[in-house]
């Protein structure tokens, strides 16, 4: 039975896969117009190498951290209690507001599933995806889920797929383009762009649970490069077609700029589908790192070592508790490309390069050649240049999504 709760590694592709190949595909498109070609391709390369590097770096830190649990653990060990309270302070910030960013898209892509003249209000939509989230979140095991990420990662090719062909078959005639678009004058849409861009590499902030979960974590550096070679391929492919074939023209998610069709229309139901699988391993990681942190109470200590281990109310409860003010939020501010990167900014930054490599210098700092320990130095202080830079664009985005009064 225990090796049944066991992730193994095409397990544990899936589940990378529903966690990283995501939202953050459907934005790239409008990225690239808001940064030009030349910006695009660069921040592209950095970003890609950055999460195959990503992989071996957690899994040695888990390596150095026997008994790891959660990445708070990991913390603990390279810096005691300001570790462990800074990571729950940023990693747990971000589980929080990654539900309710998900909750966003799976709300969105159902209304655009019907037609536009009878799609129902939005908070309607929101509800139902809440019923939905309350009743797959009750299984608790990953390795339960895989069905479920298989699906959603199927689902999300096909409409890559439909998306593509109507993007080459149907190209906007007067499409412009630009090599270079930042200046001082777009450097909030800039921002915004590079934001959304570092999300969708991102899922860093679940590695450590992920790990905790397979039989040999010593695969784990493997699954996450074959996750990030075909997120590379997928998300350039996407990014350099969509642009090519709308143009500076194109902001927010991709599908909701392309019409109300019949097949615009079921490839928004394949997005659901791909959005509630992602929703799900999101629900699940956040969910047990709750249940995990209130039964170590102030010992630090807990019996719990997976997500099966919680008992069945307190999972039903608090996983309830999640979905709900995640449709209550993501209802509230529907503005899904400026809160992808204002969660980015203030998070997802922070826990996939400043805190690995403050532990990494920590842990095994002995053990680098001098070029990892200067990109591990530098890391550092760019996180947090950036941002700055990435919440200053974010919340000018935002004020002026909510003043405009429409989605993004």
């Amino acid at each position: 039975m225990e090796l049944l709760l066991q992730s193994q590694f095409l397990q544990t592709t899936s589940a990378l896969l529903a966690l990283q190949l995501g939202l953050g595909l459907w934005l790239f498109p409008a990225d690239f117009a808001s940064l030009g070609w030349y910006t695009s391709a660069g921040c592209f390369v950095v970003l890609a190498a950055l999460a195959a590097y990503s992989g071996f770096l957690f899994s040695r830190l888990y390596r150095a951290t026997p008994g790891a649990v959660l990445f708070g653990d990991i913390g603990f060990k390279a810096a005691g209690h300001l570790g462990r309270n800074i990571v729950y302070m940023v990693i747990y910030s971000l589980d929080a507001t990654q539900c309710v960013i998900i909750h966003l898209a799976a709300t969105q892509a159902l209304r655009h599933t019907f037609p536009e003249e009878s799609a129902p209000p939005l908070w309607k939509c929101g509800a139902a995806v809440w019923v939905v989230a309350c009743i797959f979140a009750q299984i608790h095991s990953l390795p339960e889920l895989s069905w479920v990420f298989m699906t959603g990662t199927t689902a999300q090719l096909i409409t890559i797929g439909i998306v593509l062909y109507e993007l080459v078959m149907d190209p906007d005639p007067d499409a412009h383009h630009t090599n270079q678009a930042v200046s001082f004058d777009t450097l909030a849409p800039a921002s915004v762009a590079v934001m959304n861009m570092i999300y969708a590499f991102g899922g860093q902030f679940a590695f450590v649970e992920i790990m905790s979960s397979m039989k040999k974590p010593s695969q784990f550096p493997f699954a996450v490069n074959v996750c990030t070679a075909l997120m590379s391929v997928l998300y350039a492919t996407m990014g350099i077609i969509g642009y090519w074939s709308r143009g500076c023209s194109l902001s927010g998610i991709v599908i909701f700029s392309l019409g109300h069709s019949p097949r615009i229309r079921f490839a928004a139901g394949l997005v659901l589908v791909q959005v509630t699988s992602q929703y799900m391993i999101n629900l699940n990681v956040w969910t047990h790192n709750l249940l995990t942190l209130s039964s170590r109470g102030g010992s630090g200590k807990s019996h719990i070592r997976s997500s099966a281990d919680h008992g069945a109310l307190k999972w039903l409860l608090t996983s309830v508790f999640v979905v709900t003010y995640s449709y209550l939020i993501s209802t509230s501010v529907p503005h899904f490309s400026s809160l992808v990167s204002l969660v980015t900014s203030a998070t997802f930054l922070i826990s996939t390069f400043a805190l690995p490599a403050w532990f990494t210098l920590s842990l095994i700092g002995e053990e680098l050649g001098w070029v990892e320990r200067i990109v591990m130095w530098s890391l550092i202080p760019l996180s947090f240049v950036f941002s700055g830079i990435g919440m200053y664009g974010s919340v000018v985005s935002l004020v002026e999504n909510i003043g405009a009064g429409g989605w993004s």
